[in-house]
């Protein structure tokens, strides 16, 4: 809604920087430098934490104290919306998987306090991916129409960089080691395939004590800025991320900005953010996996292919397009 000096005001709401975790506010920097200058933003960081119930008390008067006209919640602090007015309201969903990993009675409480509350609140609420807005209409029955799907943008470190000829030991990326990203199936599938695997993320136990039973060729990159793993895209043939669940699947877009063959799942946010530039696979089954990898070794012109699609695919994340999504949120449907 535009304000009485034409310009449109915002207030961001972040959660207290911490060095783990940087990615939803990467997502929301690139948005932020990309929105049009009618737009004027105030970005508040959480100077408190948000652990036990102290704390998130202490954080909804902080934001109460800190809220503007517009007010957008980003990442996992919803719960803020109990401290802040209905009217003018936007909160951002990343990722509601995460939270079904609870289970019982701190389930249902964080579910409540989390999503159905703060949904309630909202005048607006925006969702990175299709899946999510399916999980927040099963999970609270808002009308679907309140939700709006605005993708994660292609951060412009991703630029398109050729690799014509596979390396003789191709180069097989995989990004994360948490459970959800399926590495131990990932191993298996690749045990009897002359490759070497770069793995991006600290590994468990578990996952050390598989690479040295099938004697796999590893190498791991741990707490890396992020220029350097856009040079792990870059040297890679190939991206293998056939994720358990994924809020959006931002490795998907960065191999296929990057110029490299994706395989990924072929079931929620994987596939739609994947569109047409992905080997899909059934993330639960080994053989399938390994199958899909070595077709993309073997068969060259269904490589140039998934490149092709997949630099097509991402023209729909580009920052601009993604801000500009943004910015019509705040101009035409939050009333303030």
């Amino acid at each position: 809604m535009q304000q009485g000096n034409n310009k449109i005001e915002a207030t961001y709401f972040f959660r207290k920087p911490q060095p783990q975790y940087f990615s939803i506010e990467k997502v929301f920097e690139l948005v932020i430098a990309n929105l049009p200058d009618d737009i004027e933003l105030v970005v508040y960081k959480l100077k408190n934490g948000t652990n036990g119930w102290w704390g998130r008390i202490k954080a909804l008067f902080e934001a109460f104290r800190n809220r503007g006209t517009i007010n957008h919640i980003t990442g996992d602090v919803t719960f803020l919306a109990l401290g802040l007015p209905r009217k003018g309201l936007v909160i951002t969903y990343h990722d509601l998987e995460s939270l079904a990993e609870y289970s019982g009675w701190r389930f249902k409480l964080i579910k409540y306090l989390w999503v159905k509350l703060p949904v309630q609140r909202a005048e607006v609420i925006t969702v990175i991916s299709e899946h999510t807005k399916q999980k927040i209409v099963e999970w609270t029955g808002v009308d679907k129409k309140k939700i709006t799907v605005i993708p994660n943008p292609l951060p412009e470190e991703i630029t398109y960089s050729p690799k014509p000829v596979m390396d003789s030991k191709p180069i097989i990326l995989v990004v994360g080691t948490k459970k959800n990203k399926n590495v131990e199936r990932i191993f298996e599938a690749l045990k009897d395939i002359d490759c070497k695997i770069l793995l991006i993320g600290k590994m468990t136990t578990v996952q050390q004590e598989i690479i040295k039973r099938l004697n796999l060729e590893v190498e791991n990159l741990v707490h890396l800025p992020y220029n350097k793993i856009v040079d792990a895209y870059i040297r890679c043939d190939i991206l293998c991320f056939p994720s358990l669940y994924e809020g959006f699947g931002m490795p998907i877009i960065e191999a296929q900005g990057t110029g490299r063959p994706v395989i990924t799942s072929n079931f929620g946010a994987m596939k739609e953010v994947a569109g047409e530039g992905a080997l899909l696979v059934d993330s639960y089954e080994i053989d399938k996996i390994k199958q899909a990898v070595e077709k993309l070794i073997k068969d060259t012109k269904l490589r140039e292919e998934l490149i092709k699609r997949g630099v097509i695919n991402v023209e729909r994340f580009f920052p601009k397009k993604i801000a500009f999504k943004y910015s019509e949120i705040y101009m035409n449907e939050v009333k303030v």
